[in-house]
């Protein structure tokens, strides 16, 4: 047996009982988040589609590594192999059609009515970035007051069509991204205008 077959079989041994765990938790987590997502825009306190993405990668990170042993190791016939094909490919599977939802909801702000707001917040970027004399674009107290009544000023809003009231974009941080959205009712938001994952919300 090849030292790198060797090192496959050991790394799933090793591997096979916490990835069976991960799997499991992530199935378990994206069918529970399932029940909190709604059509609201507001993304939610916390966002929760937000944190099972994350929560999801690092999940499927860690059981990436453990296709990489299994791949080394494939055209064994050792039992643990044997288990990794049959158990595995299904509960990854399985984990990425429960996350689905969530995926969904996040990378569904790239386009329609979510891809026009994104445009919004990336246009305010630089202009409120515009305010600061730091290299490294934060505001100072001054400074903050200065773009968030300019800000005021624009009247910046956006209309879901699902929702009755307009949303506005106003000044939440003094780093950037400076820029997030007043759903109203006291719910904020405030995205990665990139990615456009939600980092914070209240």
């Amino acid at each position: 047996m090849k030292t790198s077959t060797r090192c496959g079989i050991i790394g799933l041994l090793g591997w096979f009982v916490p990835s069976v765990g991960v799997a499991v938790v992530l199935i378990g987590l994206g069918l529970a988040g399932f029940s909190s997502l709604d059509a609201h825009p507001f993304p939610g306190d916390p966002a929760v589609a937000d944190l099972l993405v994350e929560v999801a990668l690092c999940g499927w990170l860690f059981l990436l590594v453990g296709y990489g042993f299994f791949f080394v190791a494939r055209k064994e016939s050792d039992r643990i192999v044997r288990l990794w094909r049959w158990v595995l490919p299904p509960l990854t599977l399985l984990s990425f059609l429960a996350m689905s939802p969530a995926l969904a909801e996040v990378a569904g702000r790239h386009w329609g009515e979510w891809g026009r707001l994104k445009t919004m917040l990336q246009d305010n970027e630089p202009r409120v970035r515009a305010f600061s004399s730091r290299a490294d674009g934060v505001l100072s107290n001054e400074e903050y007051e200065r773009a968030k009544a300019w800000l005021l000023e624009q009247s910046v809003t956006f209309q879901f069509k699902t929702e009755p009231e307009p949303v506005r974009l106003r000044l939440m941080r003094t780093v950037p991204p400076y820029v997030g959205v007043d759903f109203g009712r006291g719910q904020n938001a405030v995205f990665d205008p990139v990615t456009m994952h939600c980092i914070y919300s209240d």
